[in-house]
């Protein structure tokens, strides 16, 4: 650690303010989640992450003297803008690999671009921010290795893995699935190395000089991110769900276990593939305050955002036909409702699931609904038990139609199917966005996981017995 480094930490500073923004948002966000507010739970992921992301800035600020977002707000703007292409390329495996999928998306396609848009621009920012939070309390400071010696033939061997890394996923989905997660690190970082003269920063340069600390704080950063990602995206409404070939039984969070490995390595990732940008950058960089080169040509410049921009646009669209596998449930999308039913209930302004089931959670409330409405508690009973399919880990009301046509409306007969035979049922409807047989894993263990928890702890609201709602 510098001298003047040290002395920076010394000086005690008050917390900036946009970090008490940050507290306040999270606090709220967090509140609304608690009260069920849906509009608050549809963008609780985004909510978190920017809250955290200029808390921890406003901290780094608070202990060292200087911060990406205070300081050189314009490299952390470049930084969040071109996390939304690298999340995307991502993205665009998982179009062929098919590990995670999306449910309870906003229905309209352009809110829901937008949401995807600040969604992915925190990954890169969230990563990069925690990783200077960990060097602003000298972790990893005192870490030094033996000097790499770097040959011609290593280098050659690293793009040549990298490119086995790169291709054998997409060859093989269902087992090589992983060697996404690293791919860019073997591939990317040689050629950072060779244009060091153009002042590229490379994890092989680092080694080279024997500092591993920037490698070891992004592992570190990648691993609590990727706690942090999937502990938000649990309680959130709009969210992802993993649908990881063999993986699928044991999960903490939306996440099988073993999935945590992951995140350091893509922390890593992230790294080498802004330090691959920056090589066009000339000498501009976020990570040191003195890294304010002339920067790439206007045309470069203006060239790469568009090509950028419209690589994210048609990458949303494929996620929209692709990975999306849900939105927003509305009440009058559920197959079997009679239609005065929906519009009477409107009229009390209950339009989706989440409406249901905040005003009939109690045997009182269902009770006072029903006469509001003009229906009977049955039909409540009815309807709030289909609801709770539709709901179940984002089914969906396209799915639900779809397993109604096979006799499935309730969450104790879906969890009562075998995913195999059901999975090749689902496909024989000619469904337009049939499931995978992992996705229909999915639902079917959380259907399980449903009935086994009532059985552990019976509800004290409305019983989601009853006969199917009535057809139109």
């Amino acid at each position: 650690m510098r001298d003047d480094e040290k002395m920076e930490k010394t000086v005690k500073r008050r917390l900036p303010w946009y970090g008490w923004v940050g507290i306040c948002a999270l606090i709220l966000g967090e509140l609304g989640l608690f009260l069920g507010v849906l509009a608050v739970r549809v963008l609780f992921y985004c909510i978190a992450w920017w809250a955290y992301i200029v808390l921890a800035d406003a901290w780094v600020w608070r202990r060292r003297g200087h911060s990406l977002l205070r300081d050189r707000p314009w490299e952390f703007l470049v930084l969040a803008f071109w996390s939304v292409a690298a999340w995307n390329l991502f993205e665009v495996f998982n179009f062929r690999l098919q590990n995670w999928f999306y449910v309870n998306v906003p229905t309209d396609f352009f809110y829901g671009a937008i949401f995807t848009f600040f969604a992915y621009a925190t990954v890169i920012p969230g990563i990069f921010e925690t990783y200077d939070l960990l060097r602003a309390y000298g972790i990893a400071d005192g870490v030094r290795m033996r000097p790499w010696p770097i040959r011609s033939w290593g280098l050659a061997l690293s793009v040549a893995v990298g490119l086995a890394m790169l291709v054998s996923p997409l060859l093989w989905p269902r087992h090589a699935f992983p060697w996404v997660w690293g791919f860019a690190v073997f591939l990317c970082d040689p050629i950072c190395y060779r244009t060091r003269e153009t002042r590229t920063k490379s994890l092989l340069g680092q080694f080279k000089q024997g500092d591993p600390r920037p490698f070891l704080r992004m592992l570190l950063a990648g691993l609590i991110c990727g706690g942090l990602w999937e502990f938000w995206n649990f309680w959130a409404y709009t969210k992802w769900i993993y649908s990881v070939p063999f993986f699928e039984d044991l999960k903490w969070f939306e996440m099988p276990p073993l999935g945590f490995l992951g995140f350091p390595p893509f922390a890593v990732e992230c790294y080498v593939l802004v330090n691959l940008l920056n090589r066009f950058r000339r000498g501009r960089g976020w990570e040191e305050p003195g890294e304010r080169g002339p920067g790439p040509p206007r045309r470069v410049a203006t060239s790469a955002v568009i090509i950028a921009s419209l690589f994210n646009v048609a990458v949303y669209v494929g996620i929209d036909r692709v990975t999306v596998q849900s939105y927003i449930p509305a009440l009058a999308e559920i197959e079997g409702i009679p239609g005065d039913l929906v519009e009477r209930l409107a009229r009390q302004g209950i339009v989706s699931p989440p409406d249901l089931f905040r005003r009939t959670a109690t045997p009182g409330g269902l009770a006072a609904l029903a006469r509001q409405a003009g229906t009977s508690e049955g039909d409540l009973r009815s309807l709030r038990a289909a609801a709770e399919l539709v709901d179940l880990n984002g089914l969906g009301a396209p799915h639900y139609n779809e397993l109604r046509r096979l006799g499935i409306t309730r969450v104790g007969e879906l969890a009562s199917q075998d995913p195999e035979a059901l999975a090749i049922r689902w496909r024989a409807l000619g469904a337009p966005k049939p499931p995978t047989l992992s996705q229909v894993k999915v639902w079917v263990r959380a259907a399980r996981r449903r009935i086994l928890a009532e059985v552990r702890f019976p509800r004290v609201g409305p019983e989601s017995s009853g006969p199917p709602p009535p057809d139109r």
